[in-house]
C-alpha cells in the first residue's frame, strides 16, 4: 500500500461519514470559484517498525486543507473531520488503518477572492505487509 492509496481510502471514508457539501481531493483544490477541500501528505517515516515476517509498521502524516467562502463553514468542516477521523479505524479489505487528529484546525489565509483557509492535521497508522 502506498500513501496515495491511504488517502484515497481516508477520503472515502470521510465523505461517505460526514456528506460534506463538496469532494475532497488529493493534493489540490481543482476550482478557484467553489468551497472545497484537499488533503496532503506530510513528511513522513517510512516504516515506524519492521517486523521478521517482513510486514512493517509505517505512519502517514496527513493535513486537510478545506477552503470555503464563510470562514466559520471552513472551520466547522475542519474540526467535524479531526472530530470524526480522532480515534478512528478505519477498514479497507485487510488492512485497518487507525487514525488521530494531530491539531485543532488552523487558520492558513484569506485570499483575494474571500475564501478563507483552514488545515487540520491527522496521522494515519496501518501494518503493511511483506511484499512477498
Amino acid at each position: 500500500m502506498n500513501s496515495i492509496n491511504v488517502a484515497n481510502i481516508v477520503n472515502a471514508w470521510v465523505e461517505n461519514e460526514l456528506h460534506l457539501p463538496f469532494t475532497i481531493y488529493n493534493d489540490l483544490i481543482p476550482t478557484a470559484e467553489t468551497d472545497g477541500a484537499c488533503l496532503r501528505h506530510d513528511p513522513a517515516p517510512a516504516a515506524e517498525k519492521r517486523f521478521m515476517d517482513g510486514t512493517r509498521l509505517v505512519t502517514w502524516n496527513l493535513t486537510y486543507y478545506i477552503r470555503c467562502k464563510n470562514a466559520a463553514n471552513a472551520r466547522n468542516y475542519a474540526y467535524a473531520i479531526t472530530n470524526a477521523l480522532d480515534g478512528k479505524t478505519i477498514t479497507d479489505n485487510a488492512t485497518e488503518i487507525e487514525t488521530e487528529a494531530q491539531t485543532l484546525p488552523q487558520f492558513i489565509s484569506k485570499d483575494d477572492k474571500n475564501f478563507t483557509t483552514y488545515s487540520a492535521a491527522i496521522k494515519c497508522k496501518y501494518l503493511e505487509p511483506s511484499e512477498e
